[in-house]
């Protein structure tokens, strides 16, 4: 897995009450000094936990692995 897919930062007071409060995955709250993660493709902050789980269902370059561009399934 590419490495370029994700920043990984420190929460600081400065992020939260600027750019992120919530895991804009599962909104569970950003705490200060707590590890994040900024999702370079999709301009987002997202906890550890759901880091971990979106990045299994990226290929190497940071793509999903099923992408269905219908609008109909």
């Amino acid at each position: 897995m590419s490495r370029n897919c994700f920043v990984r930062e420190q929460a600081t007071s400065e992020l939260i009450s600027n750019v992120a409060s919530f895991c804009s995955e599962c909104y569970k709250k950003i705490n200060e000094n707590e590890t994040v993660f900024y999702d370079m493709q999709n301009f987002r902050y997202l906890c550890e936990y759901c880091q971990e789980k979106y990045q299994e269902s990226l290929d190497e370059n940071c793509e999903p692995l099923v992408s269905n561009n219908s609008l109909f399934n």
